[in-house]
């Protein structure tokens, strides 16, 4: 729990800094907005890692190796390895980092509308 307030935390002060550094001072505009393209990059990208671990890519993968490689044997396609053994990295702490960005970004867009 801690470290997923920290990396929380981390999460806010770069979208304090980002609203600073790009719309010349805090707004509640600008941290909607900043943190909107910061929590949908890392959920973004906690997606691309879920797919590919979960396997469902790894027949796209091997079936355009097939058409695309020509001169390559059978027995080199299958010495591959397949992407959902490449990638060892979880995407649990990109959900768990972008979600309540998300949320906190829901939250200001209330303030803001209201």
């Amino acid at each position: 729990m801690k470290k997923i307030t920290l990396l929380f935390l981390f999460g806010q002060l770069i979208i304090f800094i980002l609203s600073i550094a790009l719309n010349d001072g805090i707004s509640l505009l600008a941290y909607i907005n900043n943190s909107f393209y910061l929590g949908g990059l890392l959920l973004f990208l906690g997606g691309i890692i879920y797919i590919f671990r979960t396997g469902s890519f790894d027949f796209f993968n091997s079936s355009m190796r097939k058409v695309l490689s020509f001169k390559h044997t059978k027995e080199d396609l299958e010495s591959m390895r397949s992407p959902s053994e490449v990638f060892s990295i979880s995407p649990r702490i990109f959900f768990i980092t972008g979600i309540p960005m998300f949320i906190t970004m829901f939250i200001a867009m209330a303030f803001f509308y209201s």
